[in-house]
């Protein structure tokens, strides 16, 4: 069976800390070094829901939408809505689509570009 090796791609990504008023995103960088910032790529919260509302968000936020829930933040992807906890990544794909990374997941596949 033929191997296949993914092709190495630079992407934008910032950490979502929780903050309700979006500045909660930083650079990835703790202590010091951190710095909160909003790249102009980042949409910001068009809508905030209550709690009772998440039954319904992979149907009602739309693709590029970013809906804030609680500390979390919920993203219209075209696979559907994807909720990004405290601590996740937002990462901007090849074609400007956003989506949420697990911290895990983003350390094992991203390394910080040259």
């Amino acid at each position: 069976m033929p191997m296949f090796r993914k092709k190495p791609v630079v992407v934008e990504a910032v950490k979502w800390n929780g903050y309700s008023n979006n500045i909660g995103l930083t650079n990835g960088k703790e202590g010091e070094g951190a710095r909160y910032e909003m790249p102009e790529w980042m949409p910001p919260v068009s809508r905030v829901l209550g709690e009772a509302e998440e039954v319904f968000l992979s149907i009602i936020v739309p693709v590029g939408g970013v809906w804030r829930q609680g500390e979390c933040l919920w993203i219209g992807t075209l696979e559907g809505s994807h909720r990004a906890d405290p601590g996740d990544w937002i990462i901007r794909g090849l074609k400007g689509e956003l989506y949420p990374c697990k911290p895990d997941i983003f350390d094992a596949t991203y390394e910080v570009a040259e």
